[in-house]
């Protein structure tokens, strides 16, 4: 009752544009690819949307795998809204933790490789880069985010 009134008093905010588009989640894949690539690493991106669902997953060519962690990865990333470079560890020292990833494995990959995707304080979406050391795959991702200030 109280949002009717809050709307009929012209109260409330007006829904907010969507930030992360099916374009813009391409280019950010490819960035990731290119990145990679650049360094002689043949691999797959994923971008996911503020539920972890994928809006794009890309494999480049020549990768070795079929993209199954990169989305994952990026689902993580927006799930407890952290890099997997901070999961990562996290999963060998804190066994609730660790519980809940085993838990879930099909959906939950704390990897290093994974960013979320912020605008402000709110996560917006996920990017991943999988199928190659983690190092590289961190190195790859952040390499992409840096060409998206909007994301940061």
């Amino acid at each position: 009752m109280l949002a009717i009134l809050a709307l009929a008093a012209g109260l409330t905010a007006p829904p907010q544009p969507r930030v992360l588009t099916l374009p813009t989640a391409i280019d950010l894949a490819r960035a990731a690819i290119d990145a990679c690539v650049a360094k002689g690493e043949h691999v797959s991106a994923a971008v996911v949307d503020a539920q972890g669902v994928p809006l794009v997953v890309l494999r480049d060519d020549m990768s070795p795998k079929p993209p199954i962690a990169a989305p994952r990865k990026a689902n993580t990333a927006v799930v407890f809204g952290e890099p997997g470079s901070v999961l990562e560890p996290r999963q060998k020292t804190d066994p609730d933790f660790a519980a809940r990833l085993a838990a879930d494995p099909e959906r939950l990959n704390p990897h290093a490789g994974s960013l979320p995707l912020r605008v402000g304080t709110f996560v917006v979406g996920g990017l991943a880069v999988a199928d190659t050391n983690h190092e590289t795959a961190d190195r790859c991702a952040r390499a992409a985010l840096a060409q998206f200030p909007q994301f940061h």
